[in-house]
């Protein structure tokens, strides 16, 4: 009898540890008086990128963990590269409706909201640098945002999508003739189109997520993006020449729901703040970094690589900033600061290296 008594006690004294180490575990993981992780409040974030590209690579490395930690525990980010959350038109519908908390999203408002056309507009900057220090200059990051709270966003920087650049299956490109009649894949987005209609290509819209099939099948003979774009999402596959035209330094909005974003406390902002502009940051290290390997690495895979002369295509294409300029005021205004913002930045930067030549 004794033994059995014995026997009971020990059992229970067990259990009771268990049970004092599994508690212990819950709160490491929460935040002290904000709850345990399991009751954290997801922060879904969707954007369009491989895993591989120097965004979904930023996010991962800095974003997500000054969220996690920085928050204690309250929230927890959760990211969707690969257009995990749908099309960029879903999940940035998705961002204004509020069914999700964030988004690294192209430009594809500007037609709404003309003022954004400078974010990502042909020939308007030289280098990826000076398009980061430019768009976010607090007052440029100001004109953004009155536009973009018509759809219920918070901005919280601009990061790097890339200098769009030219590949096809056809031939390579060292000239302006060359674009002529090249059936190219576009966004669907007014002002790329018409840079090169002007260019004289041959511009076909589609979704992000059908350029490999077409590309394939050959419903569309190029595309224009980013050499780390070409690489992350394997289009080198079906491509043999790329032109590094640099014919736009494109611009990403960091975007949240405007109830959300409000629903947090002051304190929760900031972290968010804070992560967001480290965020862009450090995509833009690794996006220079990215933009000498991800060159060598295409050239590795086969393909050909030629610097057309990018002065010829402005001339070219450079009409576009005058048209739009004269049909959107807003659009008129903002390059006005734009310019003297550049005219500021390229004095105090002389001599540095035009990343987009």
């Amino acid at each position: 009898m004794k033994k059995r008594i014995l026997s009971l006690v020990l059992a229970g004294a067990m259990m009771l540890s268990l049970a004092a180490c599994g508690g212990s575990s819950s709160e490491e993981g929460g935040s002290e008086g904000g709850g345990s992780s399991a009751n954290a409040i997801p922060l879904k974030v969707a954007n369009y990128y491989a895993d591989t590209h120097p965004t979904a690579i930023a996010l991962a490395e800095v974003f997500k963990p000054m969220i996690d930690e920085g928050t204690e525990g309250r929230y927890t980010v959760e990211l969707y590269n690969n257009s995990g959350l749908g099309s960029e038109t879903e999940f940035n519908e998705g961002v204004s409706l509020g069914t999700i908390e964030c988004c690294v999203t192209g430009n594809l408002m500007a037609d709404r909201y003309p003022a954004l056309y400078a974010a990502d507009f042909p020939w308007v900057f030289d280098s990826v640098e000076e398009a980061s220090a430019v768009c976010n200059d607090p007052e440029i990051q100001q004109i953004f945002q009155d536009a973009l709270i018509q759809s219920h966003y918070i901005l919280r920087g601009c990061s790097i999508n890339g200098n769009r650049c030219v590949s096809n299956n056809v031939r390579p490109i060292n000239s302006l003739a060359d674009l002529k009649g090249l059936k190219l894949r576009l966004p669907t987005v007014s002002h790329y189109v018409r840079n090169f209609e002007l260019l004289g290509a041959a511009p076909v819209t589609m979704p992000m997520t059908e350029i490999f099939t077409a590309l394939q099948q050959g419903t569309i003979e190029g595309q224009e993006n980013p050499p780390s774009t070409l690489l992350a999402n394997g289009w080198y596959e079906v491509q043999d020449y790329l032109a590094m035209t640099n014919h736009q330094i494109a611009m990403n909005f960091v975007l949240f729901n405007e109830d959300f974003y409000n629903s947090m406390s002051a304190e929760d902002q900031a972290v968010v703040d804070e992560a967001s502009a480290a965020f862009v940051e450090r995509q833009l290290e690794l996006f220079l970094q990215a933009m000498v390997d991800d060159v060598a690495t295409l050239e590795e895979h086969g393909l050909e690589v030629t610097y057309p002369d990018r002065e010829e295509m402005k001339a070219a294409g450079g009409g576009v900033i005058d048209e739009y300029r004269a049909e959107y005021p807003e659009f008129d205004d903002v390059m006005t600061k734009i310019e003297a913002l550049q005219e500021e930045y390229r004095a105090n930067n002389v001599g540095t290296a035009d990343t987009a030549a």
